[in-house]
């Protein structure tokens, strides 16, 4: 070295050399002239460094290095690297840094060392793809150690058998990312206000005590999307460290999942995985308050899913606690909320509170525990507005010792809802107007369901339409063992509002300029077009034409008794001609529509394009690459779960141009769930109905329920029957329709006069359980009768159900100027078709097309009706009458019908 110039590059023959190496020169490059490990300095006093590194810009490669205090060390250095080195067997530290700054450590090997490497009052370091172990596991050993030292990256390490395998104290922005800690005590370790440092993308597994640990830690440290498996203690723990945030790490398979404690607080755990852990998932002991625990999944531990004990004034929200003992356990603490939380599928409880007052239980689910909530000795907690169904024992229970708690507004839905102790507690509030659990104008009692019916809220009425119930204006009180609830409430549905929504063959093209509007809308019953040019419609699909150059905003705006909706888009009008070769190239949007992204399989999807400017189409929706159809509008049966990208690519000749859209399918699994009338929908294909009607009624138990269709927009006139349950205001929908129906296969062998879909109420209601004597009253022009020379005798109603049409016979029941009119007694509600005889031989063909590949699914109901309850209905549960039940699922556009008449 001494006679070494900077700048020099000093190449170090393989061997062995027995020496100390003091550096004090800027600028020299020392490496191996051969391969990595076969040129080894070892200490020649091993009682100081074996090489002294305190000049800048320094690098040292290929070397190996052992045998004195410290390996190698850089003091006062700046902008020096080591590089491919193996240190080993030295007495403390096997690289240190001290007031060394910008220093890159790169692909180093270090072990047997006390201390792997240490950063003291060294910031801006670049530690990257080092391997930093020790054969044996010993005691007060670091792997990497960072004390006092500042916004260093530390990337891709390797780091095992110490006792800490990453550790720093009054260390700050520090970046730690993808290193893999295992077989330590302690995975990563920050004590002594380490703060607003990222741990990011990191493996921290199978280390013998825990795997991240904030002891003492400072504020604004950052954990996001690490993995911390199979540690003996705790995945992730924070102790005495407040102000940090842990984001969807996975901390599973660990004692604890992840564990806060001894005054932890205002710390934020969101999106974390936190499953299959020995003992309990989330733990919150002696913690301090306002910690936010939001959407975490917590799942499938052996103990509890969110356990708190001595931990007040905490927030837990969205989170998802499945398959544990307990879901979410409380233990003498107050002041919480609980809000919107999911806890199913438990050995004991869904909630539970013991010895705990003052808090706050809301919107949370709970399904398929032994108890939904149970509180032991707590007083004065607040619970509402939660659903709690298929309980094995009981919706909720309160021991002899719970007091003065108010239990109102919630949708109870098991065999037997109450285990109560005591009579000291309030089931319902004041009367306060406000949307109700079950969707009533006012919010009082609670929602008092059964799976079989029988339920007080299903079998009384409400007469004054107010959502309680009540028979000749007198409230029906729900009272059982220690429970009156003054103010129960009835099912109410929420109104049906339309969803504006409408595309056009083209948005720009030359003028004069004719565009083709389609209504794809839902729920509407009237509609006006604003073309933007002074011109308006009423039409559902008009054609119109913009002859002037110019840029034009259409507005649809859509009606119907419950509200109204728009939606606007922008056609461009250019001017064709002009210089030679500047004529604006329209290129196709792609666009399309589906009538569902996700749900069981096998689930048939209807892919319709909406494209503009274009002339031709590519539909890939499985994504495997291979066209699966050109068609305008097709569907498409998935039959395995998965996630699936569907694409469509628009074509003309200037051009292509794709959109995408992701379709999930499940398994469906099983679970109860209950049903009511509610405010209906369709899955017909929008672009299939020609017009459609809705009708409201509140329908109460033991009556003659009717819906009257008083526009007169379609073939129906009304659909009534005998309720043997209180459903509460229930909408009815009629469609008909521009062809066969997109839910069915094959047609009736008569003549067509109209094919319709019927949709009462939810998916489930409208069940030989809940209404009797279903009839269709229904109307035929005079002028169809004449036209087709129809036998007037012959004129049937057709049902489609169990993959067959059922004809229904019909009876003329009036007739004035222009309609016949027929009622029908139906099995049940779906899609129809209204048929005749021709008196004289009539020209009918039809041409069947069925692709090969796909499967007859048209009776399953795969469809989202978006109940959560509708989703968990086992289907053999509700088939006493085949075909009764509505079915919402589109099971398939299986066929394409064409007709030919004379």
């Amino acid at each position: 070295m001494d006679s070494a110039d900077p700048g020099d590059e000093i190449l170090v023959a393989p061997g062995t050399y027995t020496e100390n190496i003091f550096i004090n020169k800027d600028n020299l490059v020392i490496k191996s002239s051969g391969d990595s490990g076969d040129t080894t300095i070892v200490a020649d006093d091993s009682s100081t460094y074996v090489i002294n590194i305190q000049g800048d810009n320094v690098t040292i490669q290929g070397l190996s290095v052992s045998g004195g205090l410290h390996g190698i060390v850089l003091e006062n250095s700046k902008d020096s690297t080591l590089k491919n080195n193996v240190v080993y067997s030295n007495l403390f530290f096997g690289i240190y840094l001290s007031n060394s700054n910008n220093i890159t450590l790169e692909n180093n090997t270090i072990y047997n060392n006390t201390n792997g490497i240490n950063l003291v009052f060294s910031s801006g370091n670049q530690i990257s793809g080092n391997k930093v172990f020790n054969d044996t596991l010993g005691s007060s050993t670091h792997n990497i150690f960072l004390n006092n030292s500042h916004n260093n990256k530390l990337q891709r390490n390797t780091v095992s058998n110490g006792d800490y395998g990453i550790a720093m104290r009054y260390s700050n922005n520090n970046n730690l990312t993808s290193n893999n800690a295992y077989a330590n005590n302690r995975g990563i370790y920050l004590t002594l206000t380490s703060g607003k440092n990222t741990l990011l993308d990191n493996q921290v597994n199978s280390n013998l005590m825990s795997g991240i640990i904030l002891d003492n830690a400072g504020s604004g440290n950052n954990l996001i999307n690490n993995t911390v498996r199979l540690n003996t203690a705790t995945g992730i723990w924070l102790a005495n460290s407040s102000n940090n945030n842990l984001n969807i790490n996975n901390a599973s398979e660990n004692s604890k999942g992840i564990y806060l404690q001894s005054s932890a607080s205002e710390n934020t755990l969101s999106g974390n995985i936190v499953n299959s852990n020995t003992g309990s998932g989330i733990v919150l002991e002696n913690a301090g308050s306002n910690n936010n625990l939001t959407g975490n999944i917590v799942d499938s531990n052996v103990n509890y899913g969110i356990y708190l004990v001595r931990s007040s004034n905490n927030y837990l929200l969205s989170n998802n606690a499945s398959r544990n003992s307990k879901g979410i356990y409380i233990v003498d603490s107050s002041g919480n909320k609980v809000s919107s939380n999911i806890l199913s599928d438990t050995i004991t409880e869904g909630i539970m509170l013991s010895i705990s007052n003052g808090n706050t239980l809301s919107r949370n689910r709970a399904f398929n525990n032994s108890f939904g909530i149970y509180l032991n000795s707590s007083d004065s907690n607040n619970i509402s507005s939660n659903t709690v169904t298929s309980s094995r024992r009981f919706s909720i229970g309160l021991c002899a010792a719970s007091n003065g708690n108010q239990i109102f507004d919630n949708h109870f839905n098991s065999t037997y809802n109450t285990r109560v102790r005591n009579a000291s507690n309030d089931w319902n509030e004041t009367k306060t107007k406000g949307t109700s659990i079950a969707g009533g104008p006012y919010i009082g009692g609670n929602f008092w369901e059964k799976p079989d019916g029988t339920g007080h809220s299903q079998i009384y009425n409400d007469t004054d339409g107010d959502g309680i119930t009540d028979e000749d204006g007198i409230i029906k009180v729900f009272t059982t063992e220690n429970v009156m609830d003054y103010l129960p409430l009835v099912a109410v549905a929420p109104p049906v509002v339309p969803a504006a929504n409408f595309s056009t063959n083209v948005s720009s093209g030359y003028a004069p300029l004719t565009v083709q509007f389609t209504d794809l809308s839902e729920d509407a019953t009237s509609r006006n077009w604003d073309f933007g040019d002074g011109n308006n419609s009423s039409e559902q699909n008009p054609i119109h034409s913009y002859p002037i150059v110019g840029s034009y905003t259409v507005n649809l705006t859509v009606y119907n008794p419950d509200g109204t909706d728009s939606k606007t888009a922008v056609i461009t009008v250019l001017e064709e001609g002009g210089n030679e070769g500047n004529e604006t190239e329209i290129l196709p949007t792609a666009n399309f529509t589906v009538n569902k992204t996700g749900g069981y399989y096998p689930l048939t999807v209807l892919f319709t394009d909406t494209s503009q400017n274009a002339t031709g189409r590519s539909w890939d929706v499985d994504g495997d690459g291979v066209e699966d159809s050109n068609e305008a509008s097709f569907a498409y049966t998935y039959t395995s779960r998965g996630t699936y990208e569907a694409k469509l690519t628009a074509i003309n000749a200037n051009g292509t141009n794709i959109k995408t859209t992701t379709i999930t399918v499940e398994k469906k699994s099983s679970g109860g769930s209950s049903s009511g009338g509610g405010g209906g929908g369709s899955p017909e294909s929008a672009q299939n109905v020609e017009v459609k009607e809705l009708s409201q009624v509140f329908i109460t138990n033991d009556k003659t329920i009717k819906f009257n269709f008083v526009k007169n927009a379609t073939c129906v006139v009304y659909v009534e029957f005998d309720a043997k349950k209180t459903a509460g205001k229930t909408t009815t929908i009629v469609e008909q329709l521009k062809n066969t129906s997109t839910l069915v296969s094959g047609v009736p062998s008569d003549e067509i006069y109209k094919f319709f879909n019927i949709w009462v109420g939810n998916s489930g209601y409208a069940t030989e359980k809940n209404i009797e004597n279903p009839v269709i009253g229904f109307k035929v022009e005079k002028a169809w009768v004449q036209d087709e020379k129809i036998d007037q005798s012959s004129i049937t109603l057709n049902r489609y159900s169990n993959k067959t049409w059922e004809q229904l016979p019909a009876s003329l029941s009036g007739e004035d100027n222009k309609y016949l009119y027929f009622t029908a007694e139906t099995p049940g509600f779906s899609s129809f078709a209204i048929t005749g005889k021709a008196s004289a031989s009539q020209e009918k063909t039809a041409t069947e097309i069925q692709s090969e590949d796909e499967p007859d699914n048209s009776e399953e109901n795969t469809g989202d009706t978006g109940s959560e309850a509708e989703q968990e209905t086992e289907p053999e549960k509700n088939m006493g009458m085949p075909g009764f039940e509505m079915i919402y699922g589109v099971a398939g556009l299986l066929a394409v019908f064409l007709y030919k008449k004379k």
